[in-house]
């Protein structure tokens, strides 16, 4: 009887004196978050509004007090309610994704007074897409001279209204595109094909313009307007390589002694050729050049400053060597040294 009379005295005292030790462990806050994880269900076009919010509620017996929210960059994340929660009470914790295209994953990070749960971490993901998807750049690979090369691309319509194409342009003639249709239809595709013709040899970098014009504006915009670039990437065969591309001298002692290099000159074809003679800007060099024509030349190179270059700091110049290749007359290499 002893034991039981000290129990409910304790009991007793707990419920009336709260600050009494040993029973604040029953008047703490308890965060309760019914949901931490939101996967948006559908995508959105880039530039729209992307808001969810995750409720949460105390279920403890102390104020609950939110001490402060830290978020990933490209989220935003504000607690909509009061920073202090009442036992029974209820919170909101907004979350607002600001993001360019592509799937996202963003975290929240919420920090409270409840002791079992001072930090939870909220997670929010998707998709976010442009208003037309398109191949922004196609990678063509190598190529070989002479030859027309047929791309087909595909247009997709994201938006919810149709979309009227109003034109292209290309950046040079050896591209051309028939459009089959002028509109393209919410949620629908377009197919059409562009055509390479591949007459210079070297690196091929074009492109496609197309332009074209939506019923509302887009969205985060004012714009009806939308540009769309496509680039062709690749290599034409036939051409000339130069190993290493560019050649740094290093810093020179100031004897006026030259500087020996080597290059690696080759086709990227089955075409032998020639070198014929070498010269240069801001710099004297020298070099044996085989004459005879051939698949891969190794050149060795003897550079030497000219005496009315900068007396000090950078100096940079080319080297030109002649060729009697019918595509690369003249191979340029950049050439940079420092005179202390």
């Amino acid at each position: 009887m002893y034991y039981v009379s000290m129990f409910l005295m304790f009991f007793a005292l707990c419920s009336s004196i709260p600050l009494l030790q040993g029973c604040t462990s029953h008047l703490e806050p308890k965060v309760v978050f019914p949901e931490r994880k939101y996967q948006f269900p559908k995508s959105f076009i880039v530039g729209s509004e992307i808001v969810t919010t995750f409720s949460f509620f105390n279920e403890g017996k102390a104020p609950l007090h939110i001490e402060k929210i830290d978020s990933d960059c490209g989220c935003v994340a504000t607690n909509t309610s009061s920073s202090k929660i009442l036992p029974g009470g209820k919170g909101e914790i907004r979350v607002a994704v600001e993001r360019d295209v592509g799937g996202f994953q963003q975290n929240v990070f919420v920090f409270t007074d409840d002791p079992a749960a001072p930090i939870v971490r909220l997670e929010v993901s998707g998709v976010i897409v442009p208003p037309l998807t398109y191949p922004k750049k196609i990678k063509l690979g190598q190529l070989e001279k002479g030859k027309n090369v047929s791309e087909k691309i595909t247009l997709t319509n994201n938006l919810k209204n149709t979309v009227e194409i109003t034109g292209h342009t290309v950046s040079n003639k050896s591209i051309t595109a028939t459009l089959p249709q002028k509109s393209v239809p919410a949620g629908e595709s377009m197919e059409f094909e562009a055509v390479l013709t591949l007459n210079d040899v070297g690196l091929y970098s074009e492109s496609l313009t197309l332009s074209a014009q939506t019923q509302e504006a887009l969205p985060g915009t004012d714009s009806k307007e939308l540009v769309m670039s496509i680039q062709f990437q690749g290599r034409v065969l036939g051409g000339i390589i130069v190993l290493p591309q560019n050649l740094f001298l290093g810093i020179l002692d100031g004897s006026g002694k030259s500087v020996q290099r080597k290059i690696h000159i080759k086709t990227d074809s089955s075409l032998p050729f020639s070198l014929k003679k070498v010269s240069a800007d801001n710099f004297s060099v020298a070099a044996d050049l085989a004459m005879e024509p051939q698949t891969v030349h190794e050149v060795g190179l003897s550079i030497t400053p000219k005496t009315d270059s900068p007396s000090s700091g950078f100096v940079e110049g080319t080297i030109q060597i002649a060729t009697d290749h019918p595509d690369v007359p003249e191979i340029a290499i950049p050439v940079k040294a420092v005179k202390p």
